[in-house]
């Protein structure tokens, strides 16, 4: 009986406890070819999740997450910064979403729309980590 306890003590050690995953937007409501503002990471591991949708008909998004090491890069253009991911996405009335991950650890993170269309066509991006 001792030697079930240890054992089940040393599995309940060795379990790690989830923590909870917080999540924020990187871009919400875009609806142009625009650059989110730049995000300090909250964590190495992260998930990118996007989603959208158009009132009519259908379209299409791509959009791109870069990242960057330098402290103040230029936010009006890509110079400084690297493309780690991109996401495309088929837009239709109901909502689609897709998403990529990041396993290295980056100063800076942002959601770049790099083109748009459909009907109303509105896309969101959402961090997680």
């Amino acid at each position: 009986m001792r030697r079930l306890l240890i054992a089940v003590c040393v599995l309940l050690l060795a379990v790690p406890v989830m923590a909870q995953v917080r999540s924020s937007f990187l871009l919400e409501a875009a609806t142009t070819a625009v650059a989110g503002s730049p995000t300090r990471p909250s964590a190495a591991f992260l998930t990118l999740q996007a989603y959208g949708e158009t009132t009519a008909g259908s379209g299409a998004t791509v959009i791109l997450i870069e990242v960057t090491n330098i402290e103040a890069p230029a936010t009006a253009t890509s110079v400084d910064w690297v493309q780690a991911c991109s996401i495309s996405l088929t837009l239709g009335t109901t909502r689609t979403s897709d998403s990529c991950t990041l396993a290295a650890p980056w100063r800076l993170i942002r959601a770049k729309v790099s083109s748009i269309s459909g009907t109303n066509a509105s896309v969101n991006v959402r961090i997680g980590g």
